[in-house]
């Protein structure tokens, strides 16, 4: 893999530099809180939307804003908003996710006070009486957010931007394969970098780089001195840093089920209407937040977790555990459970990171287990 040309997109996500470039050109920058937000609605309407993912390495403005029990990921984002780091949105939409996602919205509409916010509502079970109301509550955000900001709405553009994003996904996907080999040809590390890349840009700019790198990979023979083929496993996780140093221990990590990577792109819409856009993100079976009639959640999550296991042939699991996150909380044990059989090491996350600690406890889990 081209490291230069990832290094390179990555920076695009470490600086910003891309997203304050939008707003210079009068794009509409929309910041999402979650992996579930319809992105193709927004960028439909000529707007840039833009997973915001807090850079900040402590957390003391955050804390004497918002309640210390809330997520490692929104307190993160809260510090970076109250440094100024986002000037450049002109707006956020959040989602009824769960409870701690639904307070920072507002706590974040609170004290940044943005131009513009919504608070997508989700339903919970997956049926026929869901989609048609999940279909609705799309439709009131696009009119709020046509009414706001003087924009027009319309299925064709719509169904261009799905395509744009499903194009996304599709080259993600073939991408991803890159990591499933013997030899992978795609580190950890570099994957994340990827895909933190792909939250600072326009998808079709970022599907450009995408081919780019996939047509050259075939150079590259792929890594083959590590140890140990590692799933990570957990939320809204995007610490490079964390990857890098699994890596150095001697793991390679293969596949995830992180929302920001496996579960934020995983999953086609099938279909090009905003009734289709509505049933992919409602049936997105990558984290604890929607179930099916007669079944458990939980029982989807597994399955996911499964799957990206069977195809990357990962050894071991590392769980990382964001101890405010109440989705990390409830899902934990039953992974622990699952996988009883399975070599997995559980990483307790919270501002500042114990670094040596966390490399010690890594560095022995390989080792007893490469």
């Amino acid at each position: 893999m081209e490291k230069d040309k990832v290094n390179q997109l990555y920076n695009f996500f470490l600086t910003r530099s891309l997203l304050k470039k939008y707003r210079e050109n009068g794009r509409i920058v929309i910041g999402t809180l979650c992996n579930n937000v319809p992105e193709e609605i927004i960028h439909s309407m000529g707007a840039v939307p833009v997973r915001l993912l807090g850079l900040s390495k402590s957390t003391e403005l955050a804390s004497a804003k918002i309640p210390t029990w809330l997520c490692l990921y929104s307190k993160r984002i809260m510090e970076d908003a109250l440094k100024g780091e986002f000037g450049f949105l002109d707006g956020i939409v959040g989602m009824t996710s769960d409870d701690t996602k639904s307070h920072f919205f507002s706590a974040y509409s609170f004290y940044l006070k943005p131009r513009f916010s919504y608070l997508i509502q989700i339903p919970y079970v997956r049926d026929e009486t869901s989609l048609d109301f999940f279909e609705k509550e799309l439709r009131r955000f696009i009119g709020r957010f046509t009414s706001f900001f003087a924009t027009e709405f319309s299925e064709e553009k719509l169904k261009e931007s799905i395509e744009v994003y499903n194009t996304f996904r599709e080259l993600l996907n073939d991408l991803s394969e890159l990591r499933y080999a013997d030899s992978p040809r795609l580190s950890g590390e570099e994957w994340l970098k990827l895909l933190l890349a792909s939250t600072s840009m326009l998808k079709e700019e970022m599907n450009d780089h995408l081919r780019e790198l996939l047509s050259k990979t075939n150079d590259f023979e792929g890594y083959k001195d590590y140890k140990l083929r590692v799933h990570l496993s957990g939320t809204d996780f995007y610490d490079v840093e964390i990857v890098k140093m699994i890596e150095e221990m001697g793991g390679i990590v293969v596949s995830d089920d992180l929302c920001t990577s496996a579960g934020y792109y995983k999953g086609f819409v099938e279909g090009k209407t905003l009734k289709d856009l509505a049933k992919r993100y409602l049936s997105q079976s990558a984290c604890v937040l929607t179930s099916g009639v007669g079944n458990l959640s939980i029982e989807d999550r597994l399955e996911f977790i499964r799957e990206r296991i069977r195809e990357s042939g990962a050894d071991a699991i590392i769980l990382l555990k964001d101890r405010g996150c109440e989705i990390c909380g409830h899902q934990c044990p039953f992974i622990l459970q699952e996988f009883s059989d399975f070599p997995t090491l559980v990483l307790d996350l919270d501002s500042p990171y114990p670094t040596e600690q966390l490399r010690t406890r890594v560095e022995a889990f390989i080792e007893s287990y490469g």
